[in-house]
């Protein structure tokens, strides 16, 4: 018994010690963790040297070390899922048969369906060519064969800045690398510890670096867009590792941060010579407290973009909940009729069933209102993710019958002209919705705070050739021309800290240029300011 108490004593401290061992995250993420009933799968390929197969078909790199790491201090359950390409693997990635990718580049296409971390591995690739072949530059390649890993950010990278150079999509990066060898291809493009590895393991020798590229790799570790938790917790698990332990892994592994020297080595020997070893020192310390002030300064702005982007969706939720009030204020005020009607009826005895027939049908009219009202707000306010054919003028129809109430009560005065009959676009219609919302109130919050006599928002609609215009002015008195420049800024705002977040047109911007093929202008007219939102 007394060995049962002192086995107990000791062990205790271990169990407690492994039960915080991942205090860093909230007990909802650990509770998340404790709730799988699967592992979480990582797909893999071999890159060196970020995964290696090793002959007993184990795995090995600075990608499975950093997992370890993360398994040890989150106690994800963690399982390797190997696939013998890149393309495959990112197959896998799409269609959620895998949880992790394990290091990937961030790209438009793959943010549709997955995560990011912060970056983990930056790299420079290199133009390599053989030994016989003359290219320097990505321009010199035009009309040229360019070996490619299919599936690769660096395929999409090319294939839409570089149109007229001829890709042939590989396998791999050894594939590439044997194509320049054969003269297959003219170069590839490849980061310096891979190129390394297959020069030396499959004894390529006619190949040469040509010259770096302006396409650097910033890989991140990425998750399904399925498991948000999964990303969370890995971005917060990258966070709790120390710096000094990645950067001893990517030492072992071979990823050196390539630095441009001002002097050669047997310059900087003279120089410490000359000058002492108090200079050099000096301005080493100097450059360490000028990063690590520039990463203080990072973290502080990223905690800012997270307060502002939390302050937006509330300020959003608010103008909602507001438009909502406003369409419910009659119906209620009539309902109140209504019950008014009956108290008094009841008390002078004359209530009868007609009158409670009446009431009755009455209230039900008023009430199938309010709640009409209610799904059109979900409707109109639900995001889709889908294109779909519309009728651009029924639908800013839509949206000032929603927004009217609001403009009402600040005595604002809305008029549309649109001279066609029909204005039909193929687009993301709620999105659409959303980005009219947001400068009509942008529009309304510039007149509330005017004295003028008469508020007006006019909105116009114009077909042209090269597709729809939509132009959104008021008579607000315009932007103060100093800033006008940097209202479509990330968290620029014109309604001070309190009530603006500036993320509005910052995001109205971005989603029009990157997902609807438009975009979005601004000037100063007489009156007030001019938006101008171009749809092609």
């Amino acid at each position: 018994m007394l060995y049962k108490i002192l086995l107990l004593v000791f062990l205790m401290p271990l169990s407690i010690l492994q039960a915080n061992n991942s205090k860093f995250l909230t007990l909802t993420e650990r509770q998340w963790i404790d709730s799988l009933h699967n592992d979480i799968t990582i797909g893999i390929t071999q890159i060196p040297n970020q995964v290696l197969l090793s002959d007993n078909n184990s795995y090995k790199g600075l990608s499975i070390d950093l997992f370890h790491l993360i398994e040890e201090k989150s106690h994800l359950p963690l399982r390797y899922v190997y696939f013998d390409s890149w393309e495959k693997l990112m197959q896998a990635a799409k269609s959620n048969q895998i949880d992790i990718v394990f290091f990937a580049q961030k790209t438009t296409s793959r943010l549709q369906y997955l995560y990011f971390t912060d970056t983990v591995l930056t790299l420079q690739n290199k133009l390599i060519v053989n030994i016989d072949k003359q290219f320097h530059t990505l321009e010199e390649l035009k009309n040229h064969k360019l070996a490619i890993t299919a599936g690769s950010a660096l395929e999409e990278y090319i294939k839409y800045y570089y149109p007229d150079i001829i890709v042939i999509p590989t396998k791999d990066e050894l594939q590439s690398l044997e194509f320049v060898e054969q003269k297959k291809v003219d170069a590839t493009i490849l980061e310096l510890v891979r190129a390394s590895y297959y020069m030396r393991t499959h004894n390529l020798n006619d190949l040469v670096i040509s010259s770096d590229i302006e396409y650097n790799y910033y890989l991140s570790i990425a998750s399904t867009k399925k498991l948000p938790e999964l990303n969370i917790i890995l971005s917060k698990t990258l966070k709790e590792i120390k710096s000094s332990e990645i950067a001893a892994l990517k030492l072992k592994w071979g990823y050196i941060k390539e630095k441009k020297l001002f002097f050669d080595k047997q310059t900087m020997i003279y120089l410490a010579i000359a000058f002492g070893i108090i200079i050099p020192f000096s301005l080493y310390l100097f450059i360490i407290n000028r990063k690590l002030h520039t990463e203080m300064q990072e973290k502080k702005k990223a905690l800012s973009r997270v307060t502002k982007l939390r302050d937006s969706k509330l300020n959003e939720m608010s103008e909602i909940i507001s438009m909502i009030a406003h369409q419910w204020r009659q119906p209620l005020n009539n309902l109140s009729v209504l019950n008014q009607l009956l108290l008094s009826k009841h008390k002078k005895n004359i209530l009868d069933d007609k009158a409670i027939e009446y009431v009755y049908e009455k209230s039900k009219s008023q009430i199938d209102v309010m709640s009409k009202t209610i799904d059109d707000f979900r409707d109109l306010f639900q995001i889709t993710e889908k294109k779909e054919t519309f009728d651009l003028k029924v639908m800013i129809m839509n949206l000032l019958n929603v927004m009217q109430p609001v403009l009402q009560k600040h005595n604002i005065s809305i008029i549309f002209h649109a001279v066609d009959e029909n204005y039909y676009v193929y687009n993301y219609q709620s999105m659409l919705f959303q980005i009219l919302m947001n400068v009509i109130n942008n529009a309304k919050d510039a007149l509330v705070t005017t004295d003028k006599g008469e508020k007006k928002i006019e909105i116009t609609l114009l077909q042209t050739q090269e597709g729809i215009i939509i132009y959104i002015q008021d008579n607000g008195g315009g932007i103060d021309e100093s800033i006008i420049d940097k209202i479509f800024d990330p968290y620029f705002s014109t309604k001070g800290q309190k009530n603006g977040t500036g993320l509005g047109l910052y995001m109205a911007k971005i989603i029009l240029q990157e997902r609807m093929d438009g975009d979005i202008y601004v000037e100063n007219q007489q009156e007030g300011a001019l938006f101008t939102i171009k749809l092609t």
